[in-house]
């Protein structure tokens, strides 16, 4: 039997329970309280350190919305509440990591609030601060004009929402509320092969399904639907199967499962081997404890509209590893690693087959890195085909730390026909902490830390790749553009050159300049057929 479940449909749904139990704000990213004439004096404050409304502040939502109630057992984040509507909806705390350098125990996280919304039209949301704004406050993705209204005596930015997505709310001294707005929709699934998360808080202490490490092994034909204000605490692994869906508006939280890498303990929350006819769909995960999605050696791949934000060491994001059409669309990741990487691998019960890759499209994404690469092929790249990846209309929010765009051949991959078009980045900081100053970064060289960790090969080549249409608004104005081959010097492939080959590069615009083949940053060697704009280069 099928059943629809409409996600709490009612115009009027709103919160459940009004705890106050909080997560205290880092203190690393506050700043001193300016002294104003915006300072409030004659306002009534409470005792947890807001403003007072005044009753009736607010008018009533009656577009159909929901959101899903306080969850017991999970504390609010300080310095942050939500409205929409005249209703509160839960702000939990998210850590993050603006460190800007790799750390086995990732020591240097702060905490961010996080919250999620349905709406069918649209909504008006009021997210009110203990801190002065002063009008310091903007709403990414810049694209979609999101008009603030601001009420500095009540410490409040008011603004709608019309569609689903992603947004970030940032204000000054790295305060960062993640908003995550889905369509209102029935879910459709079949009871008889559904695991079913309803809203609520679900551990291994309360939830039998959670073996022992939090872990739930999938079969094939299995679907798992998490209910909008459900947080699973585990993760989800499969292999050797087939037709498996992740669905619904719910959170899986890593929180609580230690990651070191000096330790080597972690929790992939999504770890899928050998598996074919994948879907995971709208959730969002927080704090994983390692990399986010492990896809290894999988076939027919959809991820549609997932968010991640990940602060602690090897963080990366989505992991495509020796995959076949895969498409990943309309996701947000904020990560602490790679954001989304392409890469080859060997099987691991038989070194001797190596992967391949092809057909590989990455779509209408939103980024923000706080740590290496955003959007990468490599550095693992073991077996000769990796071929057919398209990343394209992606918006990077954020590039602190490496290149935005990066194809890193290590091994012996022939990489072929790869193309990067339409990247709008927002706010280019790449250098920081341990980073590098590239915005394009191609490269087939030995790598000491990566060519060797799982089978020695000689090196392959980077042949066909076009980058088109990448528009960096603001921050660095001088990155560097590197292209760099190199002549094998290990004594076993003596001599040998390894090129890159047919680049093409159209319509570079940074910081309003569309540069030209006189550009000084360029880092080209060991590179042929290179152009601009038609024009050579190299």
């Amino acid at each position: 039997m099928k059943k629809n479940f409409l996600l709490f449909l009612a115009a009027t749904t709103g919160l459940l329970s009004c705890s106050t139990d909080i997560i205290p704000i880092s203190t690393s990213t506050s700043e001193e309280e300016p002294t104003s004439s915006l300072q409030p004096t004659s306002y009534e404050k409470g005792e947890d350190g807001f403003i007072v409304l005044p009753e009736g502040h607010f008018q009533h939502e009656n577009r159909a919305h929901s959101f899903g109630a306080k969850v017991e057992g999970v504390p609010l984040f300080e310095g942050m509440k939500l409205f929409l509507g005249d209703e509160r909806v839960p702000v939990y705390g998210v850590y993050v990591n603006s460190s800007y350098s790799w750390d086995p125990e990732a020591k240097g996280r702060t905490l961010n609030g996080i919250a999620s919304i349905s709406i069918t039209s649209g909504a008006r949301l009021t997210l009110q601060t203990t801190w002065v704004i002063q009008g310091r406050c903007h709403i990414s993705p810049l694209s979609e004009n999101v008009e603030l209204n601001f009420d500095e005596n009540y410490r409040t930015v008011s603004f709608e929402v019309t569609k689903a997505g992603a947004y970030t709310i940032e204000f000054r001294g790295n305060r960062v509320l993640h908003l995550f707005v889905y369509d209102l929709v029935d879910y459709e699934y079949n009871e008889s092969n559904c695991l079913y998360f309803s809203p609520g808080l679900h551990d291994r202490s309360n939830d039998s399904r959670l073996s022992g490490n939090s872990i739930i092994s999938l079969s094939s034909n299995t679907t798992v639907f998490l209910a909008e204000g459900a947080i699973v605490r585990g993760g989800f692994l499969a292999n050797n199967a087939t037709n498996i869906k992740i669905i619904g508006p719910g959170f899986v939280d890593g929180s609580v499962f230690d990651r070191n890498a000096n330790k080597n303990t972690r929790l992939i929350p999504f770890d899928f081997n050998y598996c074919s006819n994948l879907e995971f769909s709208s959730f969002a995960t927080i704090d994983p404890a390692g990399w986010c999605f492990n896809l290894y050696f999988c076939q027919d791949i959809k991820l549609i509209g997932v968010k991640i934000i990940s602060s602690r060491s090897n963080g990366d994001g989505i992991s495509l590893q020796s995959c076949q059409r895969a498409t990943v669309s309309k996701c947000f990741v904020r990560s602490y690693d790679d954001a989304i990487v392409v890469k080859n691998y060997p099987r691991w019960d038989n070194r001797a087959i190596e992967g391949t890759t092809d057909d590989i499209e990455v779509k209408d994404c939103l980024i923000w890195s706080d740590l290496a690469q955003c959007l990468e092929v490599g550095y693992e790249t073991v077996g000769k085909k990796m071929e057919n990846i398209r990343f394209h209309d992606i918006t990077v929010i954020h590039a602190f730390h490496k290149a935005v765009i990066s194809i890193h051949n290590a091994n012996n991959a022939d990489i072929k026909n790869v193309r990067f078009e339409n990247i709008t980045i927002e706010d280019l900081q790449v250098g920081r902490g341990d980073g590098n100053s590239n915005l394009i970064d191609f490269t087939v060289a030995h790598s000491p830390t990566w060519s060797d960790q799982h089978k020695v090969t000689e090196l392959g080549s980077t042949n066909g790749v076009s980058v088109s249409n990448v528009n960096v608004l603001s921050g660095k104005k001088t990155p560097v553009i590197n292209i760099q081959g190199s002549m094998e010097t290990r004594s076993s492939y003596p001599n040998s050159p390894h090129y890159i080959e047919n680049v093409e590069l159209r319509d570079i615009v940074i910081c309003g300049e569309k540069i030209g083949t006189d550009y000084p940053y360029f880092s080209i060697a060991y590179a042929r057929d290179i152009t601009l704009d038609g024009n050579p280069i190299i």
